[in-house]
């Protein structure tokens, strides 16, 4: 008996302790999949942190643009990938947390298939309206919106836009019609020519055109103003206190990548954020940095998807 408890014991010990490989690592090139086309904003955003990032890891990370069913094919690649660190995903809201709670078809579990490794950056979301739209802030636009129901047209070209108008309209009891668009650039074009009156929108894109001109910036959907365009007020502050909607990136890793490696990795992603030069080319990209540990973006997973699952079910959207 003490002989079995002898052995037990060692290996106990043994197992606690990590592998040449774990220690070692990385000792070859790292990938990172990108599950969208290349030149979209995941895509700027991976090429950004890796400039960075593989420096500090002392290999090459190479960027494999995976695309197809908006990022679930990319996506489920790293859910099946060996737990070796050697091939991550720079996750998004979508792939993580919208995708998987309205389609059927997705081949993975976003909380139980990944281990999440740190958050890399947010931004979020804006209220534009018309140049010739005359509410200037949320409560205008609400006034407006209960004063003639059903009458405004707020354009969604993405499941995100959707979603956003979704919260707005059951926070602030009011109704109006939305108007899908196939993508944000024919809905921000019948936006900027007043064909539609609002719409919700990503702050990168539409940024420039608020700064031309071209669109009236109403409110920011962050719980506080964001760095990248501090004189634009909240939802929040402007009327609807708990409105709080942001898009996130960030890195994970297949599940039961062994916790050296993750730190490693976390450690890597951390001191390339650190970096006033990628803090600075993520500001111009309408981007701020944002950090976590794993276990942030754990919990972040979970109360995401609590939020939006509620928007989701509350107004009964579905996605064919």
């Amino acid at each position: 008996m003490f002989k079995a408890a002898a052995h037990a014991a060692l290996f106990v010990a043994l197992s606690a302790i990590p592998s040449a490989a774990e220690t070692s690592y990385p000792t070859r090139p790292v990938t990172i999949v990108v599950a969208y086309a290349v030149g979209g904003s995941t895509d700027l955003i991976a090429r950004v942190l890796t400039k960075y990032m593989s420096p500090v890891l002392g290999q090459a990370i190479i960027i494999e643009n995976k695309g197809g069913a908006d990022g679930a094919i990319g996506s489920a690649t790293v859910s099946r990938a060996a737990p070796d660190g050697y091939t991550i995903v720079l996750g998004t809201t979508s792939t993580h947390v919208i995708n998987p709670l309205l389609y059927k078809d997705i081949q993975y579990d976003p909380v139980a298939d990944f281990q999440p490794v740190s958050l890399v950056a947010q931004s979020p979301n804006i209220l534009v309206s018309s140049p010739n739209f005359d509410a200037k802030s949320v409560g205008d636009v609400i006034a407006r919106a209960k004063a003639a129901p059903g009458k405004l047209n707020v354009a969604t070209g993405a499941t995100m836009h959707l979603l956003n108008a979704a919260m707005f309209k059951s926070m602030a009891h009011v109704t109006w019609v939305d108007v899908p668009y196939k993508g944000s650039g024919p809905a921000l074009n019948d936006l900027m020519a007043g064909q539609v009156d609002l719409m919700f929108d990503q702050l990168p894109s539409s940024l420039a055109q608020v700064q031309g001109g071209r669109l009236k910036a109403v409110a920011v959907t962050s719980s506080q103003r964001t760095s990248v365009a501090p004189e634009i007020p909240t939802v929040a502050e402007s009327g609807l206190p708990a409105f709080e909607a942001t898009s996130w990136w960030g890195v994970l890793a297949p599940p039961k990548t062994p916790p050296e490696i993750v730190a490693k990795l976390n450690a890597a992603i951390h001191a390339a954020l650190a970096d006033p030069r990628l803090a600075d080319t993520f500001k111009s990209m309408g981007l701020e940095v944002r950090q976590s540990t794993p276990e942030e973006f754990s919990r972040l997973l979970v109360d995401e998807r609590a939020k939006w699952q509620k928007v989701i079910t509350d107004n009964k959207i579905v996605v064919n």
